[in-house]
């Protein structure tokens, strides 16, 4: 299974990039679903920055994310704060100790749609920019070190493999995601596996 997601493409080109090598019973069931939910919460209306913060006392939802598998248990009606959560953390952070922020921002709704759809790390994720990879940090499992990457001894500033099995590849860049899925393909057909494979761009 090889999927092609990209950040900067909508509608019907997006999803043509998607189904590069996908059965066709996931062209036709995951990859429009996952179009869908990242349609839903950009089409709602985002909350301004400051209402994130009207209500101190009441616990994020972000904060209640440990794994995708929290994630996919977020109603979807809530998916719309949940972006606007992760906005907020990734300006406040970064604002402190520095990185990648605009590349981030970008692919907010993007990411939730992908670990609501993919299941990882039993299906891979290979981000072909991983400096891209802030929010996929977020959502799997390390939002109590985020504010150390880029640090000594912190969270690397890109995907790495030894800091989470959710992390198939560490050296996404220009499109070397697409020789490095095609491996893992080949290699994942000659054990006879049946995991996904989605390499994603800008």
């Amino acid at each position: 299974m090889l999927a092609f997601a990209t950040s900067n493409l909508l509608g019907r080109k997006t999803e043509s990039k998607l189904s590069i090598a996908l059965p066709m019973e996931d062209r036709s069931r995951r990859v429009p679903r996952m179009l869908r939910i990242r349609r839903r919460i950009q089409t709602k209306p985002r909350m301004k920055k400051s209402d994130s913060f009207e209500a101190p006392s009441e616990a994020r939802i972000l904060d209640t994310i440990n794994s995708p598998s929290d994630l996919r248990r977020v109603e979807e009606g809530r998916l719309c704060q949940l972006a606007q959560e992760i906005r907020d953390e990734l300006i406040t952070v970064l604002s402190q100790v520095g990185g990648h922020l605009g590349p981030n921002l970008g692919v907010v709704e993007l990411t939730i749609a992908l670990h609501r759809v993919f299941h990882t790390p039993k299906d891979k994720l290979v981000f072909d920019v991983s400096h891209q990879g802030y929010v996929h940090k977020l959502l799997t499992g390390r939002r109590g070190r985020f504010n150390t990457i880029r640090q000594y001894q912190g969270l690397n500033g890109f995907l790495l493999r030894t800091e989470s099995e959710h992390d198939c590849y560490g050296a996404g860049h220009a499109g070397t995601s697409l020789s490095a899925a095609l491996g893992m393909a080949v290699a994942r057909d000659r054990r006879g596996g049946r995991a996904g494979l989605h390499p994603r761009a800008r």
